[in-house]
């Protein structure tokens, strides 16, 4: 495939004028010439005024155009760095803003580029480095090419500068701390964007975007295709999930809310503080009231449940008929409320009652705020919500609580090391 290449040019260019050694832009075609790297355009930047490159520009394009390199003229595209840069050729920010405007030139007529790090001032040879570090040249090589002065026995004179690792090492902290968020999707585009993307990476970041989202079945499926053992403790707790198991729900509304409260997502905490409290009511209303009758699952099965609790536990009946809430009586019809199912474990004397009452007051905090279409930056009650759902999951003999989504994340960032080891190792000694 033929790729263009990019360099600014230099006091070297085409050649020494002291040594007659060539160039850095001669030796890297050359280089590319000699291993079958076709390049079908050169774009040479160069500075004007007094000091500047401009005939160096030239005289590098006429190079070029004879043998043995044979370019078009037309393929040689000699460009102003312009008025700012020529003035001000030792400023960063300048050569990068240049080098960037070059590169989207570069792009327009090919995918891969070449690039020469080893022309210019100093800044215009760091310039590429910053930019294909973050990442505006994700199809590009760097290229270094060594001063002959300098060069020592055994080193080539003309290698690869392998700033893509560099690059992957910025991305992946990116993603860490993305999973450090819970952000999956987040993660999910930065992996995708900075080309790390695996089947198995793909698929366990889809597959927490999509418990966190509570859709066990989709993070069930985000798993199809992979058949390592390692996959099997993720597949196997979201089917226990998809049997509606009334713990496992409980325990994973918890560690929704944990995610939640960590982010700062006030009104989605409350959400599974709401949806914790309606499965606990449900299970242990259905313990309490062994089975006799059962709860409802249907609006047809209403009926026949208020019969025969009126019927075979009068005395249950009698104390919800006097029982009351916020000065109104009690709803004897339809689905049992939460209310309802309140007054019945009260009847019972269950001995978490304060919990759940504690909770149930704050599903109706987080109903005033839906109903008054307001916000919640803040819930200074957070950490006494926390410790109620534990202490009920305590209840419940989980007294060992271990976040499937932390796991996750370190599972991640486990593989991320392993696929890329280059990218993981320190920056600095």
């Amino acid at each position: 495939m033929a790729s263009v290449l990019i360099s600014f040019v230099g006091n070297q260019d085409p050649v020494s004028d002291g040594t007659r050694e060539d160039g850095s832009i001669i030796s890297l075609v050359r280089h590319l010439m000699a291993n079958q790297q076709a390049v079908q355009r050169v774009i040479l930047l160069y500075t004007t005024g007094a000091s500047g490159t401009a005939e160096r520009a030239e005289l590098t394009q006429g190079w070029l155009t004879d043998a043995p390199f044979h370019f078009a003229p037309s393929a040689v595209d000699l460009i102003s760095v312009g008025e700012e840069l020529s003035h001000d050729p030792v400023n960063l920010w300048l050569a990068v803003q240049v080098a960037q405007r070059g590169l989207g030139v570069a792009l327009a007529a090919a995918d891969r580029l070449e690039i020469n790090g080893s022309s210019g001032t100093p800044v215009m040879k760091s310039a590429w480095s910053i930019l294909q570090a973050a990442g505006y040249a994700p199809k590009s090589r760097l290229w270094q090419v060594r001063n002959p002065k300098e060069q020592q026995p055994g080193q080539a004179r003309v290698f690869e500068s392998n700033i893509q690792v560099l690059r992957q090492a910025f991305d992946i902290r990116a993603i860490r701390q993305q999973l450090q968020d819970y952000n999956y999707v987040g993660g999910l585009t930065t992996l995708r964007t900075a080309g790390l993307a695996t089947p198995t990476l793909e698929a366990l970041l889809t597959y927490g975007h999509r418990r966190l989202s509570l859709d066990f079945g989709g993070a069930k499926d985000a798993l199809k295709g992979l058949g390592t053992a390692s996959m099997q403790p993720w597949r196997s707790s979201v089917e226990v999930l998809l049997q509606r198991d009334a713990l496992a729900l409980m325990q994973e509304a918890y560690f929704n809310g944990v995610v939640e409260l960590k982010n700062r997502q006030f009104s989605d905490f409350l959400v599974r503080v709401s949806q914790f409290l309606e499965m606990a009511l449900e299970h242990f209303v259905s313990q309490q009231l062994d089975q006799r009758p059962s709860l409802p699952k249907g609006f047809d099965e209403t009926e026949a449940f208020w019969r025969h609790l009126s019927q075979n536990r009068p005395q249950l009946y009698q104390f919800l008929q006097d029982s009351k809430f916020k000065s109104y009586p009690l709803r004897l019809d339809g689905f049992p409320n939460r209310p309802t199912l309140l007054a019945i474990l009260r009847y019972g004397q269950f001995p978490q009652l304060a919990d759940l009452e504690f909770l149930g007051a704050c599903c109706e905090q987080r109903n005033r705020y839906i109903h008054q279409f307001e916000g919640i930056s803040d819930l200074s009650d957070a950490n006494a919500i926390l410790q109620a759902l534990r202490r009920i999951l305590e209840h419940l003999g989980l007294q060992e609580l271990t976040n499937p989504f932390n796991q996750l994340n370190d599972a991640i960032s486990q593989l991320l090391e392993s696929t890329f080891p280059a990218a993981n190792q320190p920056l600095l000694g």
